[in-house]
């Protein structure tokens, strides 16, 4: 029999232990195969009560890996609402083009990281004694004809100029000029306005070489008007143009010596096969050949763009200007071929960019409540254009969708632009536009945390919408939309060649190709 030293030593051991298994259970650590529990005196138990305390232990091994669980599901939880929720501003679920994560910052008037488009500026006029447009590229420029018994103010009006930039514009031309004397006369009105619609310059061609024109001289000082009156003068140049790291198109054209708005007519002559703010690339080539409009010794203004070929990573096009027989010009290829199409290559216009915003552009797949589009991260103010000649089919707020545009074109398409900031012009359904025409800016109206265009595209048959892949635009091959027209023959096909030869070596000369 042990001593009572050796019984009191042993007990010490024993709690010794007791206390060591416990501290590593509770860390997750391995114990000895049993959890520590206390000493008790041996009882008697139940049945039941086996089964109580059979359910009540958990092996803290177990413990931890289910806490680690729960933990895990409720940052999965977190994330799921930040991306489909809080992100964007709706229930969403993007494919498409990558992007990097960011933070979406806004700056003091409310622009996200894209910044705005056709902010409104100082002062519109530039002091140039013959350009009234001279630096306003950044802005929104339309053009018509005052034909059809069409006045000043419908035609601005058409335009979306609200009622009292007309009224001021107006006043302010009457002293020089009875505006009844122009309207119906077919002359070329072209005016730019600020996103907001105020007119900051405006432009009548009376009579070839004799204008009347009016920019905003500063806020809302008014306006400051001139006639001018020159001989007119005209040339043909050919340009040769190399896109830079950057891939801005409006650089390459300043960088060969010509205006930036040459850029917006290479990128309209190119609209139904390349989209240049989102498929540029460097190194891109332009060849073209453009008439220039003078007067007297003074560059006024481009002429028409009588070629263009462009070779670069979105593929190879050619396009020469022709005017058919019944007097309307249209574009075709080096065998007579149209190179227009039913759908344009992007829903909006061509328009400056923000250094380092290009890898935005391209569109990717949008889901909303199980409707797929395409979305098109655009700054606020950015020109949106119709795809197609048609017909507004509805106009409205349309709730998270905001400012919904509804277009129904004539091959059967029917195009739904939703977060616009506001339409252009008096639209109405079953009022008719035309291919390109300007029709809306890009906005962030509805339930949106950042500027953009969301485009839906369906074809109805049989009273059943079909929807189309929201990607169709920006695809190659087969899947583009169909050409719009027939083939030159005959005669005509022939005075095409021999009209074009001249321009065919221009090309060649200039890229030295």
């Amino acid at each position: 029999m042990r001593s009572s030293k050796n019984r009191r030593m042993a007990t010490g051991r024993r709690r010794t232990s007791r206390k060591t298994e416990g501290l590593r259970a509770w860390l997750g650590l391995q114990t000895s195969g049993r959890p520590a529990t206390r000493m008790t005196r041996n009882r008697r138990m139940t049945e039941e009560q086996r089964q109580k305390a059979a359910r009540a232990y958990v092996d803290p091994v177990e413990r931890k890996t289910r806490n680690r669980t729960v933990a895990l599901l409720m940052l999965l939880a977190v994330v799921n609402l930040y991306v489909f929720v809080w992100r964007e501003g709706t229930s969403v679920l993007e494919l498409g083009a990558p992007r990097a994560a960011a933070i979406v910052e806004h700056d003091d008037r409310g622009h996200g990281p894209l910044g705005a488009f056709a902010e409104p500026p100082e002062t519109a006029c530039s002091g140039d004694p013959v350009r009234i447009f001279e630096g306003l590229n950044d802005q929104i420029h339309q053009a018509t004809t005052l034909d059809a018994g069409r006045t000043l103010r419908l035609a601005l009006l058409e335009l979306g100029v609200a009622a009292p930039e007309i009224d001021a514009l107006e006043a302010a031309l009457r002293p020089t000029i009875d505006l009844g004397l122009v309207a119906g006369t077919g002359a070329p009105l072209r005016v730019a306005t600020d996103r907001h619609g105020a007119i900051l310059a405006v432009e009548i061609e009376q009579a070839e070489g004799r204008l009347l024109q009016a920019c905003r001289a500063g806020g809302q000082a008014g306006m400051t008007v001139r006639a001018i009156q020159h001989p007119p003068v005209s040339d043909v140049v050919a340009v040769h143009l190399e896109l830079g790291p950057d891939a801005d198109l409006r650089a390459a054209v300043v960088e060969a010596g010509e205006r930036p708005e040459l850029a917006d007519r290479i990128a309209a002559a190119l609209a139904f096969e390349v989209d240049l703010v989102a498929d540029a690339r460097p190194r891109d080539r332009i060849d073209l050949v453009i008439e220039r409009r003078f007067l007297g010794k003074q560059f006024h203004r481009y002429g028409s763009l009588l070629a263009v070929r462009f070779r670069g990573e979105a593929g190879r096009f050619l396009a020469f200007r022709f005017q058919t027989g019944n007097g309307q010009a249209a574009y075709f290829d080096a065998e007579g071929k149209p190179v227009r199409r039913t759908l344009l290559r992007s829903p909006l216009a061509f328009h400056a960019l923000q250094a380092g915003a290009r890898a935005m552009m391209p569109p990717s797949v949008e889901v909303v409540a199980g409707r797929s589009g395409a979305l098109y991260r655009r700054p606020e103010g950015a020109p949106v254009v119709a795809l197609g000649d048609g017909a507004v089919r509805s106009l409205g707020e349309q709730g998270d969708a905001g400012l919904v545009l509804e277009l129904a074109h004539e091959d059967g398409t029917v195009a739904r632009y939703a977060h616009l900031s506001r339409t252009m012009g008096d639209l109405r359904p079953g009022q008719p536009v035309r291919q390109g025409q300007l029709v809306a800016l890009a906005g962030h109206s509805g339930k949106t945390a950042t500027d953009r265009v969301r485009l839906e595209l369906w074809r109805e048959e049989h009273g059943e919408p079909t929807v189309l892949d929201p990607l169709l635009l920006a695809a190659g091959g087969d899947r583009r939309p169909a050409v719009v027209g027939a083939p030159l023959k005959g005669t005509q096909l022939e005075r095409f060649k021999l009209e074009i030869a001249p321009w065919q070596k221009a090309l060649r000369e200039t890229s030295g190709s």
